[in-house]
């Protein structure tokens, strides 16, 4: 009779080991303790339907509201009713805004979250009904923080400023319609002078579009200040005239003076809207304005009116001491940042919030990465418009500018410079800290005397000295 075949003797498994399980408590999100008592979260759905979400005696309750005007009405006395007194909302279109601004005059404090920091939580079902909930539990211990909006005061001018920026790029592509059209029947003018839309440009693109032909006589009405010699101009005129691109140049051309009549009527309006917000009578701010020493700006589409001098008045700093900023800019940073600059603890917070500054990455003592986060704050291309005003420049900004590009690339180091034409607007609006400009030479001695001291740092730490090579 054979033997039984012997079991190897069983060895312990790796998924089972015998030593004891600890297992490590974590903090539970309702040990936590409580921030904001009188919480409700809301979750917004457009023109459909907003929830909201509160605490009525020890449950959470769920309700739900339409979103025309009187819904919204009901949505501010039911958290009226039940003692609310902050809330927390997400959204990512725009439909927030109503709700916001209804809130807000209500008297409640609101905070809008980016939906990224709530969503992307493991273990939750995707539902309306739930999100609302979690927005008010996270809300009520304070996990949440608001994002950024200007003050009541500033949310119209932001608008007419944006407004205005969306016709001066709607000037400009009606302009390359019309030198499209002018490029296929090869009359070169925009080619001959700087400026098609210029006084000189106008004249004869209006001239073409009423019949005229003859380069002689279409060149004759250039203006006397133009640097194109009249011989020039009229080889560039003789051109192949096509009726069907003449009524397309036609068409860019009457589309261009309707956004030119609408810019003008936004600058007034940007220019009223300032006068009430300055706190002067109104034959005050007219002098002070008159008398202003800050260059008027040059170009196609400036305002009429002295746009650095109002931001003075209503600042009370004058942005345009900085290098890069003009009055242009000014009122752009004016208009999306407010002038209320402690909404950010430090510089350091503020270039963060306009994804300028470095966000390092740290693991075990090791630097990952030092890049910028991703996004185009408006604001944030304002600073780097002003910082490509300087990259040639012989200033300190453009000695800095320039030593960067070397060593990391134009595009980094712009970006670094808007970085730091920043924290000089920071500066100036939070403290008053006037600039002082180094020049390039002091600024290039100074970053020689910073490099020969590292070295000789350097060398000591490995036992050497350094001796200076005799001239």
């Amino acid at each position: 009779m054979a033997k039984a075949a012997r079991k190897p003797a069983s060895r312990p498994s790796r998924l089972t080991s015998a030593r004891p399980r600890f297992s490590k408590r974590y903090p539970r999100l309702e040990d936590l303790p409580v921030v904001h008592r009188h919480a409700a979260g809301i979750d917004l759905g457009g023109d459909v339907s907003h929830f909201v979400a509160l605490e009525v005696g020890d449950e959470v309750e769920v309700r739900e509201f339409g979103g025309m005007t009187p819904d919204l009405h009901s949505l501010v006395a039911y958290l009226t009713t039940h003692g609310v007194t902050t809330v927390a909302m997400e959204a990512t279109g725009v439909y927030w805004m109503p709700v916001y601004d209804l809130l807000e005059a209500a008297g409640f404090e609101v905070y809008l979250v980016n939906p990224s920091h709530v969503k992307n939580v493991p273990g939750r079902r995707k539902d309306d009904k739930l999100d609302c909930r979690w927005l008010q539990k996270l809300h009520k211990y304070g996990l949440l923080s608001a994002s950024f909006r200007p003050g009541e005061e500033i949310r119209p001018l932001r608008s007419f400023y944006r407004q205005r920026t969306r016709l001066v790029q709607l000037c400009a592509d009606e302009t390359r319609r019309m030198q499209k059209a002018l490029d296929v029947m090869n009359v070169r003018i925009h080619k001959t002078i700087s400026d098609l839309c210029g006084v000189t440009g106008l004249r004869i693109v209006r001239a073409i579009v009423a019949g005229e032909r003859d380069p002689a006589v279409l060149a004759a009405m250039r203006e006397p200040t133009c640097q194109c010699r009249e011989e020039e101009l009229r080889q560039a005129l003789t051109g192949h005239y096509q009726a069907d691109q003449v009524f397309a140049l036609r068409q860019a051309l009457a589309r261009y003076d309707f956004f030119v009549a609408q810019l003008a009527a936004v600058d007034q309006e940007i220019e009223a809207y300032l006068t009430a917000l300055i706190p002067l009578p109104e034959a005050e701010i007219t002098a002070k304005v008159t008398a202003a020493t800050q260059p008027r700006p040059k170009g196609t589409h400036v305002p009429a009116y002295n746009v650095a001098a109002y931001v003075e008045l209503f600042t009370g700093h004058d942005a345009t001491v900085l290098p890069g900023i003009g009055p242009q800019i000014a009122l752009g940073l004016l208009a999306e940042l407010g002038r209320d600059m402690t909404k950010w603890k430090t510089q350091r917070h503020f270039g963060s919030y306009l994804a300028l500054a470095p966000q390092p990455k740290i693991s075990g003592g090791k630097v990952l990465a030092t890049r910028t986060r991703h996004g185009s704050h408006p604001a944030a291309v304002l600073f780097r418009q002003a910082a490509a005003a300087v990259i040639r420049s012989d200033s300190a900004l453009g000695a800095f500018y320039r030593r960067l590009a070397v060593r990391i690339g134009t595009a980094k180091a712009l970006t670094a410079t808007a970085y730091k034409i920043a924290r000089m607007y920071y500066h100036l609006m939070r403290e008053g800290r006037a600039y002082v400009e180094l020049g390039e030479h002091v600024y290039a001695e100074r970053y020689r005397r910073q490099q020969i001291a590292a070295l000789e740092k350097r060398a000591k730490r490995l036992g050497f000295q350094v001796t200076p090579v005799a001239a």
